[in-house]
């Protein structure tokens, strides 16, 4: 079996990781159209991952990905790329489409509907938000994957902290996203105030992917108030996929506030970590976490760090938690399951 896997920008190293494991299985050509995605790639290829990949690479021939895609038998997009999607659907291809940067407008479904052959909504909340727009195409939910050899808890936490220089004796916070609005770093902040007070042996480690510019300049005073208690650390800029387990691992607890997520892939990554993620009980996080224990009233920052205290203070209740989160993980979200059922539904677009 053939398959054109187009790798989006979303969720970049995911868009990576998948079409590695399907490539055990299938034969893959994974279309790095974009430049960053494609530095990322080489990067990661560099330190050995990837390197079994068949690769196209950005500003390749618009002949040769033609060719390659002539010879495939399924083309799988990780976008609502309209024009890719014509051209697989007038060679005849099966196109399934991947809602990674959902929600999208009726208009945007509209344009594309034609030639797509089934929609993958990466959790059940997607597909309840999306099938009003679709209108009669096929839904069905494929949850993303995380990759167990990677993210585990193999890696002792003393070790994780001295690499990435964090206190060996503290009960470590992390909050780990963009600094973006929908990722709602103001709630974390607002009840980091309150653990502070309450643990005296607590320490925030408060790292950030990428910044919106107005919405950092609106919260940095009230940053830089925290850096005053010298028990928080802040750190601004990109890290490697495989330099992200150290950062699950050096934390006791992990933190999500966001308002909107597919699916939410840092919570399943920390939670192959070994490490517990408390999150609100919205969106997507009560269908990855799997129960109440750790998920606090929306925009709560009061229930927010009670769950954060409550987690890190007793221990019959932390290990707990950690059990059920680290098999659901391994029992749902592997990414050898994920990459099975994908397998499955190229195989039924081809009958």
């Amino acid at each position: 079996m053939k398959i054109f896997f187009e790798a989006s920008s979303v969720l970049a190293s995911y868009n990576l990781d998948l079409p590695k494991v399907l490539s055990l299985k299938a034969n893959i050509f994974v279309d790095i159209e974009h430049p960053l995605l494609y530095a990322i790639y080489f990067y990661e290829r560099l330190h050995g991952r990837y390197g079994t990949l068949k690769v196209i690479p950005p500003y390749i021939d618009k002949l040769v990905r033609a060719r390659i895609l002539k010879k495939v038998d399924v083309v799988h997009l990780n976008s609502l790329n309209v024009a890719l999607a014509k051209k697989a659907k007038k060679l005849g291809k099966p196109v399934l489409a991947v809602l990674h940067a959902a929600p999208y407008l009726k208009e945007t479904y509209d344009a594309i509907n034609d030639y797509i052959d089934v929609y993958i909504a990466p959790s059940y909340f997607t597909k309840q938000n999306e099938e009003v727009e679709i209108g009669s195409k096929k839904v069905v939910v494929i949850h993303h994957g995380v990759d167990t050899e990677l993210f585990n808890p193999n890696i002792a936490r003393e070790e994780a902290r001295r690499r990435i220089e964090i206190p060996l004796n503290a009960k470590v916070v992390l909050w780990n996203d963009r600094i973006s609005p929908e990722k709602d770093l103001e709630t974390f902040v607002k009840a980091v105030e309150c653990v502070l007070s309450e643990v005296k042996e607590v320490y925030i480690y408060i790292k950030g992917r990428a910044v919106v510019k107005s919405y950092y300049e609106k919260i940095k005073d009230s940053l830089k108030n925290l850096l005053k208690s010298g028990k928080v650390k802040i750190h601004v800029g990109w890290i490697p996929q495989s330099k992200l387990p150290l950062l699950y691992r050096a934390a006791d607890v992990s933190v999500k506030t966001s308002k909107y997520e597919n699916f939410g892939l840092g919570v399943a990554e920390s939670m192959a970590c070994g490490t517990p993620v408390v999150a609100p009980n919205a969106i997507t996080f009560p269908e990855v976490i799997g129960d109440a224990t750790t998920l606090y009233k929306p925009g709560d920052h009061l229930d927010l760090a009670n769950k954060i205290v409550t987690l890190i203070t007793d221990r019959g209740l932390y290990k707990s938690v950690v059990e059920r989160q680290l098999s659901r993980v391994r029992a749902l979200f592997n990414i050898n399951v994920i990459a099975g059922e994908y397998l499955k539904l190229y195989a039924s677009l081809l009958r």
